[in-house]
């Protein structure tokens, strides 16, 4: 497990705690980042079926396919495990069954049970099937218990994504060294990959390479395309430890960059720097995104600007590459607290600049920490 028993435990309690402010008996979880989370499981594919049952009292227990229970043994503190067979005509079926009888032999298939209605991993196909094999219960969306839980992050969780942040500075040097005219997007992928292999934990993901006119494509992949003299290149890259995600967007040159390009970037850095420096506890999310957003419109860096200015940041699995729990929007009624962590985006005029962001008793802290500037290359 990467995290010491009491951890884990302590988590529970506090699932458990806000489960009976919600009245609800029993959680059927789905979300990988949420059963990480309170289990540490982890080695795992989610292509079956996989649940966690977290009661109001006692111990979670696993719904889980026979070819998994070995990840859960060996990763997990929950020990608990009813399994299905993967062989079968009928597999989702015979899944969904297994469910049913966990809850049924837990005493809750006829009561209220908390469903995370929004994990990508409960489709509208296995929501209906679990209705219809649980008629006296009622299905209710459960308010994101685990997911807000998650948004205050523990000393071991902040080391965890201080090691991440340390591996994506890495790779974003290595590739802003390769970058030479000649070059292709899918050569400076290479090296960048490379480098975030041998520092992260786990092999990279979801990081993003694009030059020249396809810098636009704020999430293309890298391709085959060379790289020309005055091009811009831009990148945003993922740093990952033990399941936890750092990010940090640059822009580059090709070469030395035009003045109008090093006024643009100055300008853009400035404005972020001046909100990041406003994130401090207690400081309402709207008040940051303000400062962000309004001045790039105000500089006529962008004509709209209707993208979060930056959003929470912590323990993800793909499809997921955020959290996706907080969102710096005009609108927002949330305040930031310490040991909450965000990606800050600042986008404009084909550039792109970020960090992640910790917030402390003390004020912001950068966690990323490679030089805040337009590169240019030799």
């Amino acid at each position: 497990m990467d995290f010491p028993l009491e951890e884990y435990r302590a988590r529970l309690d506090r699932t458990q705690e806000e489960m009976a402010k919600y009245d609800l008996p029993v959680l059927l979880l789905h979300q990988p980042e949420n059963i990480n989370y309170l289990t540490g499981l982890d080695d795992v594919m989610y292509v079956s079926y996989l649940a966690l049952i977290v009661p109001r009292h006692g111990n979670p227990v696993f719904v889980i396919r026979d070819m998994e229970v070995s990840a859960a043994q060996s990763t997990s503190w929950v020990k608990d495990c009813v399994v299905y067979p993967d062989a079968g005509i009928n597999p989702l079926g015979v899944s969904i069954e297994a469910a049913r009888k966990a809850l049924d032999d837990l005493g809750f298939a006829g009561g209220r049970i908390g469903l995370d209605d929004h994990s990508w991993f409960l489709t509208a196909e296995r929501w209906k099937l679990l209705q219809m094999v649980l008629p006296h219960a009622t299905l209710v969306a459960e308010p994101q218990i685990v997911d807000h839980l998650r948004l205050i992050k523990s000393k071991r969780e902040i080391d965890n994504l201080r090691s991440a942040a340390r591996s994506v500075d890495a790779g974003m040097r290595v590739g802003l060294d390769a970058i030479k005219d000649g070059v292709s997007e899918r050569e400076l992928a290479v090296a960048v990959y490379s480098e975030l292999t041998r520092a992260c934990t786990q092999v990279p993901d979801g990081c993003q390479i694009t030059s020249g006119d396809r810098t636009n494509l704020i999430h293309g992949w890298s391709t085959d395309r060379r790289l020309e003299r005055g091009d811009p290149v831009y990148f945003e890259l993922n740093g990952i430890h033990k399941g936890y995600w750092a990010r940090l967007m640059r822009t580059a040159t090709v070469g030395p960059a035009t003045t109008h390009q090093r006024r643009v970037a100055e300008k853009i850095i400035t404005i972020q720097d001046e909100a990041i420096a406003l994130m401090r506890a207690g400081v309402p999310a709207s008040v940051v995104d303000k400062a962000c957003r309004e001045p790039i419109l105000a500089a006529g860096l962008r004509q709209t600007y209707t993208n979060r200015t930056g959003y929470s940041l912590g323990l993800n699995q793909r499809p997921s590459t955020a959290e996706l729990i907080r969102d710096f929007l005009p609108d927002v009624k949330w305040v930031l607290q310490p040991g909450m962590v965000f990606h800050m985006v600042a986008i404009a005029a084909g550039m792109g600049f970020s960090e992640t962001v910790l917030i402390t008793e003390d004020g912001p802290e950068r966690l990323t920490r490679l030089d805040r500037a337009l590169f240019e290359s030799a």
